[in-house]
C-alpha cells in the first residue's frame, strides 16, 4: 500500500515539475515571400508604453513600415512597439503558434508567450535562429511555434521600435488542458506497463 502511494507522489511530483519548467525558445521559420494583402493587426489587449496602431508611413531612426519597398508601402497598415514598451495580446483559450509579417527584425525585438499569468516561452531578434536574416532591413514572415500552450503573446521592444503586421494566431487552438491529460495517459499506461511486466515475470 505505502509503495504504491509513493508511486503516485512520484508521479503527480513528476508531472508537476514537467508543467513548471520554462521553456527554453520558441521554434521560428520564415520566408521572405511579400504578403498578397494587408490582413492588418488586432488592437492589443494591453499596452503598456508607447504602442502606435494601424501606422502606414515611416519615421526615420524611430519606426520604419514593414512594407517598405513592397506594392503597399504607405498603404499597408502596421503596429509600432516603441522603446521600454510592450503590446498585449490575450486569447480565451490556448495556443501553439502565431504568424505575422516582422520589420526590421533587430536584436532588441522580443516576443514573450503566457500561458494564465505564467511565462511559457520566449523568442528575440537575436536568437540564433534568425542568425541569417538581415538585422534592421527588409522583412521576413514569420511563424513561430511555442513549446507549450499560450493564451497571451507580448511583443516588447528595449529600443527604436518592434514593427509587424499581419498578426495572427494558429487556425486550430489546442484545448489548454491537453497537454496535461496527454501526460497524465502516459504517466498512467507506464505504470500499467510495469505492472503487466512484473506480473509476467512472477508467473514465468
Amino acid at each position: 500500500m505505502m509503495n504504491k502511494f509513493f508511486k503516485t507522489f512520484m508521479a503527480a511530483a513528476g508531472l508537476s515539475l514537467v508543467f513548471a519548467l520554462p521553456a527554453q525558445s520558441a521554434v521560428i521559420s520564415w520566408t521572405t515571400d511579400v504578403p498578397a494583402a494587408d490582413t492588418g493587426v488586432p488592437s492589443p489587449t494591453n499596452a503598456v508604453g508607447t504602442v502606435y496602431e494601424n501606422l502606414t508611413a515611416s519615421v526615420p531612426n524611430e519606426y520604419r513600415s514593414p512594407w517598405q519597398g513592397t506594392a503597399l508601402d504607405g498603404i499597408g497598415t502596421y503596429t509600432s512597439v516603441q522603446k521600454d514598451s510592450y503590446a498585449s495580446y490575450a486569447f480565451d483559450m490556448g495556443y501553439y503558434a502565431v504568424d505575422f509579417m516582422w520589420g526590421s527584425v533587430d536584436g532588441y525585438n522580443g516576443l514573450e508567450f503566457y500561458y494564465q499569468g505564467n511565462w511559457v516561452d520566449a523568442l528575440h531578434g537575436d536568437d540564433a535562429q534568425l542568425s541569417s536574416v538581415s538585422n534592421g532591413l527588409g522583412f521576413i514572415v514569420a511563424s513561430i511555434m511555442a513549446t507549450g500552450v499560450f493564451d497571451e503573446i507580448r511583443f516588447t521592444s528595449d529600443s527604436n521600435a518592434f514593427e509587424y503586421a499581419n498578426l495572427t494566431v494558429s487556425a486550430v487552438p489546442l484545448p489548454a488542458a491537453l497537454p496535461l491529460y496527454g501526460a497524465g495517459l502516459a504517466v498512467l499506461g507506464f505504470f500499467g506497463w510495469r505492472k503487466r511486466r512484473k506480473s509476467a515475470a512472477l508467473t514465468a
